[in-house]
Parts: C-alpha cells; sequence; structure tokens
C-alpha cells in the first residue's frame, strides 16, 4: 500500500519493519491493527527466522534485503541453490561477512543487480521503487 492515502512515494526509503510488513502479508498474515504499526510484523518476521527484529525505523540496505528475501525463500522451503560470482563488483569488498550468501543467490537469481558500473551497493538503501521491482522478480 501507499504511504498516505494517494501517495506512494516511490523515491522514499524503505525501512526495515515495512520489509518485514511485505513479507509478512506476503506470508498471508494479517498483521493490521498493531500498535506500533510494525509490531505484527515484527514478531512475525523474528519467529520465521526473517529477521533478528531489530532498528525498526532504520532504511533497510541492499545486503538487509537481500538476507531478508534469502531466509524468507529458506523458510518457505524455496530453491536457494542459484548463486553468483560478485567478484566482478567493485565493491563486493564492503559486503558485510553475513551477507554474501544472500547476496549471490539474490544476484544468481536475478532479483538484484547492479547499481552502476560494476558497483553493487550492498549497505546502500533501497527505495520503495526498487523494492518493488525486486518483489516483482522475487514473486516470478
Amino acid at each position: 500500500s501507499g504511504t498516505a492515502p494517494r501517495t506512494f512515494a516511490p523515491d522514499a526509503q524503505t525501512t526495515r519493519a515495512m520489509m518485514w510488513t511485505v513479507l509478512a502479508r506476503l506470508d498471508g498474515q494479517d498483521v493490521s491493527g498493531a500498535s506500533p504499526w510494525y509490531d505484527k510484523a515484527m514478531t512475525w518476521a523474528t519467529q520465521s527466522g526473517v529477521s533478528d527484529g531489530t532498528m525498526p525505523e532504520v532504511n533497510i540496505t541492499r545486503e538487509q534485503l537481500a538476507v531478508m528475501l534469502y531466509r524468507y525463500a529458506q523458510y518457505k522451503g524455496y530453491d536457494v541453490s542459484k548463486t553468483a560470482d560478485l567478484s566482478g563488483y567493485t565493491d563486493s569488498v564492503t559486503i558485510s561477512a553475513w551477507a554474501p550468501q544472500a547476496l549471490k543467490w539474490a544476484v544468481g537469481s536475478g532479483l538484484i543487480s547492479g547499481t552502476g558500473t560494476h558497483t553493487l551497493s550492498p549497505r546502500g538503501t533501497a527505495t520503495r521503487a526498487q523494492i518493488a521491482v525486486i518483489l516483482q522478480n522475487y514473486c516470478k
């Protein structure tokens, strides 16, 4: 849904809580009526192993997004064996120690691509529009 009535805000950053909510809804969970608004989604995300439930209002990074999608795919029992060689990305050395496997899968599966000439921007944030495209690819 949008950020307000008649506003989608495609260029706005996406928080971790927004991503938990999207994935919980994708899983068929009812996350409405919580206080704070993301509480039910956060509970689902931690119980399913998709996220540790920390930093809900912090903008999600591309590597955090990849990890959440990877863990969600594992949770659903999907094949996560596709991988890609990330050494061609000049910023691959900046990938956090906990994220390479998920990013290799996300790139190998065609979910995430580079952000410029030979860059992956693992610690860069993701806009709502970028996540919409990534989720569209994920659902295929």
